[in-house]
């Protein structure tokens, strides 16, 4: 693309070349965040700008752990995103609508979490026009919304999602531009019904714990997923996260693994709060006089 060929002659040429399907429309990655690293002067200038997200992501998310919690499980939760969003740090991990979209929904969240409504919106939106599968998130903060009865956020959904609906229908008519007679469709869908171990495959595509064995996905998930939903402040988190889940059991080729970028992070705001967590759950309780 820096070399003057369009988006979608480079993407159609790109997914021909490599026998990927053509005919899907969702076969075709969305052009913002691609259109944006090509204005940039190279691949570093991107990451520094996923950096500074991520360090304000990350002050957001302490100030959020601290106000319901301490100084130790906030640092203790800041520590667990660090290794989730280390991708970023990787030529290849920038080019990853995927990675992109989870470190904005993480912006989203944290700062919702800190009562900064505007930035969560445009973060969440700025999420779904990079890529269309954060759109369970979108849906999970319209239900808040919706609960908080905020109109002003329900209207600032609204226009956001009339803008992405215009922008989705251009980017479908684009891809009939360039379709011909020989292009090429996958024989089967994406309803694969995976289960649990593409569910686990997703959450091991988690930053640099993907280095690590399975079985230590099999051990933090349930924990970090327990944690998010005993905080009372990481309810939206863990809805997302479950949402995902719940999708990923079903839906999912064996190589979309990597879709797991998506919700990951979020696993790590949650895991400080599973040891305190079990820890109520087995306390004895005083009897009531």
């Amino acid at each position: 693309m820096r070399g003057g060929s369009g988006y979608y002659r480079a993407v159609h040429d790109t997914l021909l070349a490599h026998s990927y399907g053509t005919t899907s429309v969702f076969n075709w990655r969305t052009p913002a965040w691609l259109e944006l690293l090509a204005l940039f002067p190279s691949i570093a200038w991107a990451q520094a700008l996923l950096m500074g997200v991520a360090l304000v992501s990350l002050f957001l998310a302490y100030g959020m752990v601290r106000k319901s919690g301490n100084s130790f499980l906030a640092l203790a939760a800041v520590l667990g995103i660090l290794p989730s969003i280390a991708l970023i740090a990787g030529p290849h991990g920038v080019v990853l609508t995927e990675v992109v979209a989870g470190l904005l929904i993480l912006f989203s969240i944290v700062s919702y979490g800190n009562d900064r409504w505007v930035a969560g919106l445009l973060a969440a939106l700025a999420a779904l026009f990079v890529r269309e599968l954060t759109a369970p998130y979108i849906l999970i903060c319209i239900a808040f919304a919706v609960y908080r009865k905020n109109r002003r956020e329900l209207a600032g959904w609204t226009i956001g999602l009339l803008a992405y609906c215009v922008y989705f229908e251009w980017h479908r008519f684009k891809i009939m531009q360039q379709l011909g007679p020989h292009e090429i469709s996958y024989p089967d869908g994406w309803m694969r019904f995976g289960g649990m171990r593409f569910v686990l495959e997703t959450a091991h595509f988690n930053g640099l714990l993907d280095l690590t064995p399975l079985l230590i996905t099999a051990i933090l998930l349930p924990a970090a997923l327990m944690g998010l939903f005993a905080w009372r402040q990481g309810l939206r988190a863990a809805t997302t996260v479950a949402a995902y889940l719940c999708i990923f059991a079903v839906a999912g080729k064996p190589f979309n693994f990597y879709w797991g970028a998506l919700y990951t992070p979020l696993l790590m705001l949650g895991l400080p709060w599973a040891v305190p967590a079990v820890y109520e759950a087995l306390a004895p309780r005083k009897p009531v006089s």
